[in-house]
């Protein structure tokens, strides 16, 4: 469970090593099933394919950045026919601006 400020700041909390070991498990884990980004006035909702293993790989990847970003919201969407997993991340003011680049990393990474 996160902690239970109301206001946590809009600011990841992670330092330069951890980060560089969460987009490593980014690049392994979730890159090779990316689809694509829909960038929405509040944040972005990122498309992944409907594999269970998506599925799975994350709720792995929300858990974790709940951690270190406590102040964004985040829903995992998938619907009949299973065949797209959406991860949508938004949050107060401010934000959509900490998840910029992401789409880029993922398709960076996708194709290397």
């Amino acid at each position: 469970m996160t902690g239970s400020d109301p206001n946590p700041p809009i600011a990841c909390t992670l330092n330069a090593e951890q980060r560089a070991e969460r987009a490593e498990r980014l690049r392994n884990v979730l890159a090779d099933r990316y689809e694509d980004a829909t960038e929405r006035e509040d944040g972005y909702t990122f498309q992944f394919d409907g594999s269970d293993e998506t599925l799975a790989a994350l709720a792995t990847f929300v858990a974790n950045e709940r951690q270190c970003c406590s102040f964004a919201e985040y829903t995992i969407d998938t619907s009949p026919p299973y065949d797209e997993t959406r991860l949508t991340i938004t949050g107060p003011e401010g934000s959509k601006a900490v998840f910029d680049g992401l789409d880029d990393f993922l398709n960076e990474a996708k194709t290397a």
